[in-house]
């Protein structure tokens, strides 16, 4: 790299543009590198294994989309867990006992943040969800055999959220994977 500046930053995300020069000599400049919070998705399951999903509207495809409980780390929150269980409340008004399963990448190519995998065990309703006008969000269960469903089928279709679905149920035992690799 040659150089580096930010083009745009705020509070909820930078963008920089990086001057890179290849091994074999060739300039790329501007790279943008979107600087953005590290990231939770929850895979929040009830004592029966039932998964929670959130519906919410997504500006960026101006349609709902079906996720996994998620949202970007504060400051504050002192590890992955404190933040899913935060976002967990506030989305859903749901609580569990949390472990961190690990973490992603987004976008390797142009973002610098991680997405935390927390799984949420014996979860259950413990309060309203927080009224956000910009967030409208629609919590509701599904058995995790459906979500699952749901993820092969393109239902499910935020790409980070369906690997972060995977491997925590795996981490669950909910899904096992076969010699053959496929989900069982």
């Amino acid at each position: 790299m040659t150089g580096s500046r930010y083009v745009h930053k705020d509070r909820w995300i930078a963008v920089r543009a990086d001057d890179c020069v290849t091994e074999d000599g060739v300039s790329v400049a501007p790279y943008y590198v979107l600087e953005y919070p590290d990231w939770v998705e929850i895979v929040a399951l009830d004592a029966d294994d039932n998964l929670l999903l959130v519906r919410q509207y997504r500006h960026g495809i101006a349609d709902f989309s079906i996720e996994l409980p998620a949202g970007g780390m504060d400051p504050s929150d002192a590890d992955p867990c404190t933040a899913a269980a935060r976002e967990l409340l506030e989305e859903t008004g749901c609580a569990g006992d949390m472990v961190w399963v690990g973490d992603a990448r987004p976008n390797a190519s142009t973002h610098a943040n991680r997405a935390h995998i927390v799984l949420a065990r014996n979860v259950v309703r413990v309060a309203a969800p927080k009224n956000d006008p910009t967030e409208r969000i629609e919590p509701f269960w599904v058995p995790a055999a459906e979500a699952l469903r749901m993820a092969l089928a393109g239902e499910l279709d935020v790409g980070m959220h369906v690997g972060s679905l995977l491997r925590g149920l795996a981490h669950a035992g909910v899904v096992t994977m076969t010699a053959g690799g496929s989900a069982a």
